[in-house]
């Protein structure tokens, strides 16, 4: 049976979707715990210590994560497992031994680099850290492994145990009096030896070939070194394009409390776009879509990136609409006014996280393309983002650093897909955008209207949020926002009991509107 048919990826689905509501539930609620109990320094520097993974992980990346995302499947979809294999166990040493050379420069240096960000006072705190850092990349290279051999409830099901495990420590330690920045560093170690070895078990009973014994070509050699070596340096430009970098920018310029502000607000823009199909599939999207035989790329490449498209801007919509009306309710009752003072700052990041909802879908395109080069010279704009920080944040405070990560990666993704704009089509953009803005301008404005007529407790205006949000995202749902060709691979992957479910949302229907009569 063929690793990358039909059944396989509906079950996949299937197993991501209920293992991804758990691990988003679990995560919430953990993060509900740390937020409410932590105190601002506390948490202000653990986010700091987090943004050192994005460091370790570029800064000697030689581009291994993305080599076995592209490769792996290539190799399973031709029935090569000794290959992939071999690529497995080459890619896990070697992220180990750039870790480890990494982590003990950071070390060297530590005297000299902490006292800038506000770290002088926590390398103890660090050097525990370092344990969570390497148990991090080693997860990560089980995970995509796992989910290239389409065991989806493997890989996916290891997040939802993790995010389970921090629950549990983070409850137990406020439950105490003893959630200090140390016990929630141990905490999350623990979580991820807990889920080390559990993928460790799973990858040696159900995918390590009992022969491995495996030697490339020059030729295959050389090509892997070559798309490895392009992306190394497309890793690094990412560097200073992520969210967490901006830390290190928010610390310098400002202080470690401010850190724990953005970093808050960064988070819960995170946790939003991992309810994003395209995030929320990404393991079972990424081998599919690299499976794709050339003759087929010109006619699935531009449905699969409509439809990763179209399906996130679904969520995305409703959502920003919600957090411009309700960001102040939201905060006051889920997470007892915490922070609330910068409360303006989550419809700004999902606002350009709406800009940039192509993001993933285009990067897929050029990875299918081959083209790494063009998404290293991408990262150009990471120059402009370290300037953009640098002026706006005197300026504008922790709005001027959601400003320059915001534009800077909506740059870099045009500039990448103009170079991959023949496939990258989206073949709806017109009217699923324009009926889109007119929806939900609409509905932000009878919402608003709501809250300011009708005198009620943040947790009533948030319900009546959802009761009218939730019937426009209904009516989204049945109009032209999907595409014949997106509601056509629906139907095609979904075909058990759930069609009714989708036909009753409108997910199956013809689109209402000009396109219902094409």
């Amino acid at each position: 049976m063929p690793l990358y048919d039909r059944s396989k990826a509906r079950r996949s689905l299937f197993d991501t979707m209920s293992y991804r509501i758990v691990s988003q539930a679990t995560t919430l609620l953990g993060y509900v715990v740390l937020v409410r109990t932590m105190s601002k320094e506390d948490f202000g520097v653990l986010n700091l210590l987090y943004s050192f993974i994005p460091l370790v992980g570029t800064a000697a990346s030689l581009g291994l994560e993305q080599t076995l995302r592209r490769y792996q499947p290539e190799y399973l979809r031709g029935g090569n497992v000794a290959a992939a294999a071999w690529l497995v166990r080459r890619i896990a040493l070697m992220r180990f031994a750039t870790n480890i050379f990494v982590l003990g420069a950071v070390l060297l240096a530590w005297k000299y680099l902490a006292p800038r960000f506000d770290l002088g006072a926590y390398r103890a705190q660090f050097e525990i850290f370092c344990l969570l850092i390497l148990l991090y990349f080693q997860t990560q290279v089980l995970q995509l492994t796992l989910a290239a051999h389409m065991l989806h409830r493997f890989s996916v099901g290891s997040y939802a145990l993790l995010s389970l495990s921090k629950l549990l420590c983070y409850s137990a330690l406020a439950f105490a009096g003893a959630l200090t920045l140390r016990n929630a560093i141990w905490a999350d170690v623990f979580g991820y030896v807990v889920i080390y070895l559990f993928l460790q078990f799973i990858y040696r009973r159900r995918c390590a070939p009992e022969a491995q014994a495996y030697r490339p070509k020059s030729e295959e050699r050389k090509r892997l070194l070559r798309y490895g070596l392009f992306n190394n340096f497309n890793d690094a430009g990412t560097l200073f394009i992520d969210s967490r970098i901006d830390n290190f920018f928010i610390a310098a310029f400002m202080n470690a409390v401010s850190v724990g502000i953005y970093s808050f607000y960064m988070r819960l823009n995170e946790m939003a776009m991992n309810l994003m199909p395209g995030r929320l599939f990404d393991n079972i999207i990424q081998p599919m879509f690299f499976a794709v035989k050339p003759a087929e790329a010109d006619e699935r490449l531009p449905q699969y990136f409509t439809f990763l498209v179209n399906a996130n801007l679904l969520l995305l919509w409703p959502m920003l609409a919600f957090a411009i009306v309700y960001h102040s309710e939201l905060l006051r009752v889920v997470f007892g006014g915490k922070y609330i003072e910068h409360a303006w700052l989550l419809p700004l990041v999902l606002g350009f996280a709406t800009l940039n909802t192509f993001s993933t879908p285009v990067a897929l395109v050029a990875q299918y393309e081959e083209k790494p080069h063009i998404q290293l010279l991408s990262k150009m704009f990471a120059a402009y983002n370290v300037l953009a920080m640098i002026v706006l944040i005197p300026m504008m405070g922790l709005y001027g650093a959601a400003v320059a990560i915001g534009t800077s990666q909506l740059l870099k993704n045009c500039f990448v897909w103009w170079h991959v704009r023949r496939r990258a089509v989206w073949l709806n953009a017109g009217i699923s955008f324009l009926s889109s803005v007119a929806l939900w301008s609409v509905t932000v404005a009878v919402c608003f209207a709501i809250k300011t007529t009708i005198a009620a407790p943040a947790i009533i205006q948030l319900l009546l949020g959802i009761i009218v949000i939730g019937a426009a995202a209904l009516m989204q749902m049945r109009g032209p926002v999907l595409c014949p060709s997106d509601r056509d691979l629906l139907l095609r992957l979904f075909q058990g009991r759930e069609v009714r479910v989708l036909r009753a949302l409108g997910l199956l229907n013809p689109p209402a509107g000009p396109q219902a009569a094409r």
